[in-house]
């Protein structure tokens, strides 16, 4: 098992967590919404795994490339 690491692509600020730390997710699941410049960007994961830690909450600040979720794949 390998630790994924899921960044913030832009600049922006969470709107919603979809996910905690336990929860199973799948290849495709949205795991955070990010506002940016008005527009509600869903950050996707691309792996199938456990999420073993979740580093923002709604309504924080993230900067690109900031961690969002860390997945522990299966």
């Amino acid at each position: 098992m390998a630790d994924v690491t899921i960044h913030s692509p832009m600049t922006g600020r969470v709107i919603e967590v979809l996910v905690s730390e336990g929860d199973s997710v799948s290849n495709g699941d949205v795991v955070v919404v990010v506002e940016s410049m008005k527009m509600e960007n869903e950050i996707i994961c691309d792996y199938d795994g456990t999420v073993s830690a979740v580093h923002v909450e709604e309504d924080q600040s993230v900067s690109e490339g900031d961690q969002l979720v860390i997945v522990n794949t299966d």
